[in-house]
């Protein structure tokens, strides 16, 4: 399973034959309706998938097993659904199966599909490793959720939000936010060479630095790598962020730039002070 789930663990491709597979009942339908009113964001209708589900590799009291959970939301109309594709093949569900592929499936296919392809890859690699090593069923449990909605925080700016949750059994799971900005007036993603001038890197850099040494008390980048933070040097922008009216705020996830104890990190600049960076 490609993924960051798990990993310590290795890949196996081969099935188990003879192991017993047990799945709760999976819960997929599409909502985000309240009474006869259609929930709207920006004047979108927005509508959900949902998929709550349990694959134990066997019936047998405490055997390990993935719980698979996603609450999706979506653009429900017609002229948005190469916008919804786009939006499911940019991370918000990994691995990332179709990001390859040029066919368009409607947003409950390629759930659907995910959802399958999933389970089948948990049954295949773990359950040669818990056949091997019963005594330590729960390093065999895994975790996945994703929960996303919509949100409206700049003028012909959608951004859609995905708070996720990975768990391989390790010491902890891993919690991450994506975001992900749409352009509806060219109803394409929003990405940061969109935003800002060629050139404008190291400044904007620097910018990074200051809002996230004020954060942790530091006053250089030499501080802040005490502390674990940008350890190896490399600073970057994140593309992962959320373009508001007035500012915009770069998404750091867990692990990715700091210790875990450290959690994510956020860093909200004003537009104002990135005039000149601006296109």
């Amino acid at each position: 399973m490609k993924t960051n789930i798990v990993k310590e663990r290795p890949s196996f491709a081969t099935s188990c034959i003879g192991i017993l597979l047990f799945c709760c009942i999976v819960s997929l339908f599409t909502a985000c309706r309240s009474g006869n009113k259609s929930v709207r964001v920006g004047g979108f209708e927005i509508d959900s998938v949902v998929v709550d589900t349990t694959l134990a590799l066997t019936q047998a009291e405490g055997a390990p097993a993935c719980q698979l959970s996603l609450h999706l939301h979506f653009l429900k109309e017609k002229k948005a659904q190469a916008m919804n594709d786009t939006l499911l093949r940019a991370g918000i569900l990994l691995p990332d199966y179709f990001s390859l592929s040029k066919e368009k499936l409607s947003v409950r296919e390629l759930v659907d599909s995910f959802v399958g392809r999933y389970l089948e890859e948990y049954r295949t690699e773990y359950a040669p490793l818990y056949q091997a090593d019963r005594e330590h069923a729960t390093a065999y449990n895994v975790q996945y959720s994703v929960r996303s909605h919509f949100e409206k925080n700049a003028d012909d700016v959608l951004t859609n939000i995905a708070d996720i949750y990975t768990y391989g059994g390790g010491a902890h799971g891993i919690k991450q936010t994506l975001a992900l900005n749409i352009d509806t007036k060219k109803n394409q993603l929003i990405r940061l060479s969109d935003l800002f001038i060629d050139g404008s890197e190291p400044l904007l850099k620097e910018i990074i630095i200051q809002h996230i040494g004020k954060q942790h008390e530091a006053e250089s980048l030499a501080d802040l790598q005490a502390k674990g933070i940008f350890a190896d040097g490399e600073v970057y922008l994140s593309e992962n962020f959320i373009l508001g009216k007035d500012d915009i705020t770069f998404i750091y996830g867990e692990d990715e730039i700091a210790p875990h104890a450290v959690g994510e990190i956020r860093v909200k600049v004003d537009l104002d002070d990135l005039k000149k960076f601006l296109k």
